[in-house]
């Protein structure tokens, strides 16, 4: 068995922003895979540095049956995701990515964890579902995060999916992504909260999880909010 998880990385270390060259979340993954398989390679990994780069490995994990999770590790603002090579990652590119990833006959991916400041926004997740994204749950941060506090967080939400995973393996991944948001909202309320609904600008990462709204109506729905 594996984690069912595909890291896909960019060099965060840049001149002037004070973090090591070798800064990885590499790490978080290898504790993860080791505490459920037993072993560090339980999961995928791929470092990228410009947007061919990106949608190259995006596809092969795509279409990895070991991968049903994709985690984007890279810095990132309200407009994109910022690759070391000076590319940028926009809403329209990842959708299109997301939506040529759906036509192949191989793909697996039901869920998108973005591990970036700023652009797991409400307004994202809405795009990527009205524009017929097929994923099950869409992740991320809307506040600009601590790497640290953002890093225990994201630890814990493939911890706690992996755990709900292994417990329910019938449940649907609607259900299991649910039973996730609830376990969350118990476990680290004020971590995943906003700065201002903490009311505290210090405190607050702004996390979220978004499925598709039911029925007629397109768009997202935030688990950690309803």
């Amino acid at each position: 068995m594996t984690t069912k998880i595909g890291v896909i990385e960019s060099k965060w270390g840049q001149k002037g922003n004070g973090i090591s060259k070798n800064t990885t979340v590499r790490p978080l993954f290898d504790f993860i895979s080791d505490l459920h398989f037993g072993n560090h390679h339980a999961y995928e990994y791929e470092l990228v540095g410009n947007r061919s780069a990106f949608r190259d490995a995006f596809r092969r994990q795509a279409n990895s049956r070991a991968v049903s999770f994709v985690y984007i590790a890279m810095h990132g603002s309200a407009d994109g995701l910022h690759l070391h090579g000076g590319e940028k990652i926009t809403r329209t590119i990842l959708k299109n990515d997301l939506l040529e990833v759906d036509q192949s006959n191989g793909a697996n991916i039901t869920g998108l964890f973005l591990g970036s400041c700023m652009f797991g926004s409400h307004a994202l997740a809405d795009f990527l579902f009205k524009n017929d994204c097929r994923l099950t749950w869409i992740a991320g941060y809307e506040d600009s995060v601590d790497f640290v506090s953002s890093s225990g967080l994201d630890m814990l939400f493939f911890n706690t999916l992996i755990s709900v995973r292994e417990s329910n393996p019938r449940q649907s991944n609607l259900h299991k992504i649910k039973e996730v948001a609830r376990r969350m909202k118990i476990q680290m309320q004020g971590l995943c909260n906003t700065s201002l609904e903490n009311c505290d600008p210090h405190c607050g990462l702004g996390f979220s999880i978004f499925i598709r709204k039911t029925g007629r109506t397109k768009g997202a729905m935030d688990l950690m909010r309803g």
